[in-house]
């Protein structure tokens, strides 16, 4: 398996343009929150992205206009309310109001912008007007390679002060998994974050303790002598998406952070059926990073 090209790269990765996804709803907003953070942090250009699937007006060709001066209108006094609070000083942002599939518009928008970060908001229930999990949550995953944070239902929300405390890697020990390596790195180097490294052990798999050695060897690797506070390694039992969810909120961690592979699930099973119960029902931002892909 090839591993993902961010090993390569250098200790902090590049976030230099990032994506929200927005509806203008209030859960659009908790996304928003965490985008100006990061965009203010690391100095990126701000994409306000809202998509509305042309399929669902088949009937009705007429509404589309109609729904893209609304779309314009709501862009505009978003911007205006960010701006009255002076949320977007000194950021670089634009606003896109556009119709098509997920699949089309999120694939091609994060490959032509040269998004480093696609930022969801949810609450749990599908359809492309909410921006929420379920079917099409689940394209937006499978269309894009890019990182993405989603912010729950149960998520805390954001303050320009952020300060991220403790960042749990939920990790299956595969070759994919070390793809999200430098980007708990990164938090350890920015907020000066803790890190605990969890997997879940099953009883069928006799080489936890190995693999996770090997995990650990990667993770010093990769930070050679950068100081990280203090990384934690800890084996779980029981559902996967059930044990990481308690770990993370029994220690009050800031921000989980999932490694992916393309075509295969965290842990096995339905492809990423343990990450979408991870991201719909945390009480902290979920960090899904992507490994390379064929």
């Amino acid at each position: 398996m090839k591993q993902h090209p961010v090993l390569e790269a250098i200790f902090r990765p590049m976030v230099r343009n990032v994506a929200v996804a927005t509806d203008f709803s209030p859960w659009s907003d908790r996304a928003t929150q965490h985008a100006l953070v990061v965009a203010h942090r690391f100095g990126a250009r701000l994409h306000f992205l809202h998509t509305v699937r042309r399929s669902e007006f088949s009937f009705v060709p007429g509404m589309m206009v109609q729904l893209n001066e609304l779309a314009q209108r709501d862009c505009e006094s978003m911007i205006g309310r960010l701006n009255a609070t002076h949320s977007l000083d000194d950021i670089e942002h634009r606003c896109w109001n556009m119709d098509g599939e997920v699949s089309t518009v999120f694939g091609d928008f994060v490959r032509d912008q040269k998004i480093d970060l696609l930022i969801l908001g949810t609450r749990g229930r599908s359809g492309i007007s909410k921006l929420l999990l379920g079917s099409i949550a689940e394209e937006i995953f499978h269309c894009v390679f890019c990182p993405v944070l989603t912010v729950g239902p149960w998520s805390r929300g954001a303050t320009r002060q952020l300060q991220m405390r403790r960042v749990v890697l939920a990790t299956d020990l595969s070759a994919e998994s070390y793809a999200a390596i430098p980007y708990v790195l990164t938090a350890a180097k920015t907020w000066g974050t803790e890190i605990d490294v969890a997997h879940v052990c099953s009883s069928a798999k006799s080489d936890c303790r190995q693999s996770m050695e090997a995990f650990r060897q990667r993770m010093d690797s990769l930070a050679g002598a950068e100081q990280v506070p203090s990384v934690r390694y800890h084996m779980l039992h029981g559902k996967p998406s059930t044990a990481v969810l308690d770990f993370a909120r029994q220690n009050e961690e800031d921000l989980i952070v999932l490694g992916l592979e393309h075509h295969r699930s965290l842990y096995g099973g339905p492809p990423l059926c343990h990450a979408y119960e991870i991201v719909c029902q945390a009480r902290c931002p979920v960090l899904s990073v992507r490994s390379a892909h064929e």
